[in-house]
């Protein structure tokens, strides 16, 4: 089943360019795969979306480990969100229907 992820950053404001530019180049890494069905990255005010469509909650578990690598590469970059959920704010959901 397709698995929707979806990551909210907030970036210091003097590193919101240089980190928006990771996370574009984090995109075209994802879209790379044969398993991703679409990236995306947009903005909302101060914090950068980074929201990927795998083909299933698979490859998300197996990748795991190689995304906190790289969220360790740009933490000190990041404005914290409250504890309970540290520099990132993310979601991982089931799609249940998708359009044509």
């Amino acid at each position: 089943m397709k698995t929707i992820s979806t990551v909210r950053f907030r970036p210091k404001p003097k590193y919101f360019d240089f980190i928006a530019d990771q996370l574009k180049e984090r995109a075209d890494h994802w879209a790379s795969r044969g398993t991703t069905a679409k990236v995306y990255l947009v903005q909302d005010d101060d914090e950068l979306i980074f929201q990927i469509i795998l083909d299933g909650m698979d490859t998300l578990i197996e990748n795991q480990d190689e995304a906190l690598a790289y969220l360790d590469t740009i933490r000190e970059y990041l404005i914290k969100y409250p504890e309970e959920e540290g520099h990132t704010s993310a979601r991982t959901a089931f799609v249940l229907y998708e359009s044509e």
